[in-house]
């Protein structure tokens, strides 16, 4: 072990996760032929070619399967204690994050999120891309630093906190029928519903579970602005949280919302991010920075 370099821990990690040189190469910021010269050294290390070429396509061998979940935990701790000594001052320090989420919560920070980076860090670079465009390994595979939106499926070594809670209620265009009836569950299921996609549902009973499996649907939308739109548009109804409506009501839209004698449940708002940046300053620093923000701005 004298002289390792621990460098080719990191490329070997990069090499297992995505099986491509050409992909390790641009996660780690270098040149393909870099990346072929450390499998070469990881070969020889190994006694192992770790990699083998099956058609156009490169696949792990049994010893590299085995190493791969030791390297990425031995990686990951070794990050976490660089990071966790890092000094970060916002004024000074250039750094980038990348932040998942969708267009509600986008639209709220984005009020302030660049005017409080050009103030107070002006070195930092945000970049806000869909949480909609990645798969559930998203925050496992590094392409994203900080996740806010609403609870999914996400991999055991992601550390999860929740920074605000929405109770749901229902929309409708203004002037529909049901304003001037009575809003209890038979009247409400005779009507057509749009659902949001990936919809979260927390806090209902099984009498309430019956409204969500018997809802007329008549389509479903991959935001909630995009089903704010389409309500406005029709006499269908939907269930959004209050913080879309919050948002809704701040552009003016033309929809009239109510609420029921029955629980819609909530819809709980999280932080998300890679248990390595647990400890990291700067992570801490854009944890807090946005949660802030985003409550500042919903109130």
């Amino acid at each position: 072990m004298n002289n390792f370099d621990f460098n080719l821990l990191v490329v070997l990690n990069a090499l297992l996760e995505d099986n491509s040189v050409n992909l390790a190469a641009k996660k780690l910021n270098v040149t393909a032929p870099a990346i072929s010269k450390s499998l070469n050294k990881i070969r020889v290390l190994f006694n192992d070619q770790i990699l083998v070429r099956s058609g156009t396509k490169l696949i792990p061998t049994p010893k590299a399967i085995s190493l791969k979940d030791n390297i990425k935990e031995l990686v990951n701790r070794i990050e976490s204690v660089f990071s966790s000594n890092i000094v970060f001052e916002p004024k000074n320090t250039t750094i980038s994050f990348t932040i998942a989420s969708n267009h509600v919560i986008f639209y709220i920070l984005n009020t302030v999120l660049f005017h409080e980076i050009q103030n107070n860090a002006p070195n930092v670079f945000i970049n806000l891309v869909n949480d909609s465009d990645y798969d559930d390994d998203f925050l496992r595979n590094h392409a994203i630093d900080l996740y806010i939106g609403e609870i999914r499926s996400l991999n055991p070594e992601i550390t999860i906190r929740t920074i605000y809670v929405s109770k749901c209620c229902l929309i409708c265009r203004n002037h529909h029928p049901i304003l001037s009836k009575n809003k209890h569950m038979d009247n409400l299921l005779k009507y057509q519903f749009i659902q949001t996609k990936n919809e979260h549902l927390t806090n209902s009973d099984e009498y309430n579970k019956y409204f969500w499996s018997e809802r007329n649907l008549i389509g479903i939308t991959p935001e909630y602005i995009t089903t704010v739109n389409a309500i406005i548009h029709s006499d269908a109804l939907a269930v959004i949280p209050e913080f879309v409506l919050t948002i809704a009501q701040k552009l003016n839209m033309p929809v009239t919302y109510f609420y029921t004698d029955f629980n819609l449940g909530k819809r709980n708002i999280i932080q998300a991010w890679h248990s390595k940046h647990n400890h990291s300053p700067a992570h801490k620093w854009v944890r807090e920075f946005t949660k802030d923000m985003f409550l500042t701005k919903i109130k």
